[in-house]
């Protein structure tokens, strides 16, 4: 997927997908290192972490595919040589600084689905990974059954909360 991506972008948001992915990868490692802590010194330490990559990269990998997919207007993509896209300042998603445009085109704020339904598998994922990394609830509903409205609200205010204070990228896309 990554190698069919990098083939239909023009050269500066190569580079930039290819930095993205690499800052990806030790943000990765971190963010299993963050969850597994508490479970260091126990028996199943290593296969938790081993979980944990496996399913950031399954994340990583619907990022991916969201942006070797996506479909004609959707400004949360880079444009792909190709196409008749206009030039954008988004960066390639990643689970660090994925860009996330809350439009209507995407799920409704009325829709009550689960997010995964109505947004598809890639955008839920998107959102809960977001959701995860801002969210200051000691239980967020951070999960793709729950109504996107749910989770965008949530990372609404997680972003607000952490304000200037070094917000992670994809919190200018919910200002307003």
């Amino acid at each position: 997927v990554y190698k069919a991506l990098a083939g239909r972008l023009a050269p500066a948001d190569l580079k930039r997908l290819r930095d993205a992915q690499r800052a990806w990868i030790p943000f990765r490692d971190k963010e299993c290192a963050f969850r597994t802590k508490p479970y260091a010194d126990g028996s199943v330490y290593s296969t938790l972490v081993e979980t944990c990559r496996a399913e950031l990269t399954k994340v990583r990998l619907a990022q991916l595919q969201h942006q070797l997919q996506c479909p004609e207007g959707d400004l949360s993509c880079v444009p792909q040589s190709g196409g008749n896209a206009a030039p954008t300042k988004n960066e390639p998603a990643t689970a660090k600084t994925a860009p996330a445009k809350p439009a209507a085109a995407q799920a409704s704020q009325n829709d009550t689905r689960p997010c995964v339904q109505s947004a598809g598998k890639a955008k839920s994922d998107q959102y809960v990974s977001q959701c995860i990394q801002v969210s200051p609830a000691t239980n967020p509903p951070c999960n793709g059954q729950n109504a996107c409205s749910m989770m965008i609200d949530e990372i609404k205010r997680g972003c607000a909360m952490i304000g200037k204070d070094n917000p992670p990228g994809f919190c200018s896309a919910y200002k307003g």
